[in-house]
C-alpha cells in the first residue's frame, strides 16, 4: 500500500478495532456525554457499556463531534509518520458537525493535503466508504482517483435500518424526515433509510419480524441477483443478523456480506 496516502474516519463509522487495524484506518472519536460524564467513543466507552448505561441510566446520552484540534492532532501524527495525503471520510454533514470540524482541523496542518469527504451516511455506511478508499489505494490508485472512487461508491450506497423505538432518535434531534412517524400506532415498526444525508422513512410494518424481513427484501430488490457488498450491523441480534446474511447470500451468490455487532 502507498503509505504516503492514509485514510481517516470518525467513530460514528462503527468500524471495529480489528477492521481499522486490518485496513490501517485512523479513527477520531466522538464524545459521548451521559449526565455530567464525558467519554471518548470507543476509547473510554465500549458499545456494550454504552447500551448498558442507556438501559439503566436516567440521563439521555448525546454525542459531540470531535474538535478541529482533535482532527489536527491525528492529521499531524499521520504526516509525521510519512503521509503526504489523507482521505478523511465522515458522518453526514446534515447529521453532525464532524465534517466541518475535519475541514477546520485540516487547515491547521502544514505539509499535508487532506481530502475531506462527506459520506452522506452514518454507521458502517461511513465505514464501508473508508474501506473502499483503502482498497483503491492498495490497488494502485492515486489520491485523486481514490477520492473519486469513494464519491462513486457513495452514490451507489444504500442504508436501511430498523429501530425498535424512535424515542432516542427523536429526543436527540436526528430523526430528520422520519419525524412524522413518532407517536405511531402500537407495534408499528418503521424501517428507515438515509436520503440526502438525513434519516428518512422507508416503510412501516407491524411487528419486529416483518420489519427485519422488509430490510432484507429492500436490499434484495436493490441489488437483484448480482453479487454485491453489504454490512449487517446489529446491537445484540445475532440470530436475526445471521438469518438475514444467509438469505442475502442465497439471493445473490458470491456476494460479500459481513456481520458486525455494535
Amino acid at each position: 500500500m502507498n503509505e504516503s496516502i492514509r485514510v481517516v474516519t470518525d467513530s460514528g463509522s462503527d468500524l471495529s478495532r480489528e477492521l481499522c487495524e486490518e485496513y490501517g484506518i485512523a479513527v477520531v472519536p466522538l464524545t459521548i456525554t451521559f449526565g455530567s460524564h464525558e467519554y471518548r467513543d470507543g476509547v473510554d466507552l465500549c458499545k456494550d457499556e454504552f447500551f448498558r448505561m442507556l438501559e439503566e441510566g436516567d440521563a439521555l446520552p448525546f454525542t459531540t463531534q470531535p474538535s478541529p484540534a482533535d482532527f489536527a492532532a491525528t492529521y499531524q501524527r499521520l504526516r509525521d509518520e510519512g503521509a503526504k495525503h489523507v482521505i478523511s471520510v465522515h458522518l453526514s454533514s446534515k447529521l453532525s458537525g464532524t465534517h466541518q470540524s475535519a475541514m477546520l482541523g485540516a487547515r491547521e496542518v502544514e505539509g499535508l493535503k487532506v481530502h475531506v469527504v462527506d459520506s452522506h451516511s452514518a454507521s458502517l455506511g461511513i465505514g464501508l466508504l473508508a474501506i473502499e478508499a483503502v482498497k483503491a489505494i492498495r490497488n494502485g490508485a492515486g489520491v485523486e482517483e481514490a477520492v473519486e472512487h469513494v464519491h462513486r461508491m457513495r452514490e451507489r450506497l444504500r442504508v436501511y435500518f430498523y429501530v425498535d423505538t424512535l424515542e432516542y432518535l427523536a429526543r436527540n434531534g436526528r430523526i430528520g424526515k422520519a419525524q412524522a412517524l413518532v407517536g405511531s400506532m402500537l407495534n408499528i415498526k418503521p424501517v428507515l433509510t438515509i436520503e440526502d444525508g438525513v434519516v428518512a422513512p422507508h416503510a412501516k410494518v407491524r411487528g419486529k419480524r416483518k420489519a427485519l424481513q422488509l430490510v432484507t427484501d429492500s436490499v434484495k430488490q436493490q441489488v437483484g441477483d448480482k453479487p454485491f457488498t453489504a454490512a449487517i450491523v446489529h446491537g445484540d441480534m445475532v440470530a436475526e443478523a445471521e438469518a438475514m446474511k444467509e438469505e442475502l447470500l442465497a439471493a445473490a451468490p458470491g456476494s460479500d456480506v459481513s456481520l458486525h455487532k455494535l
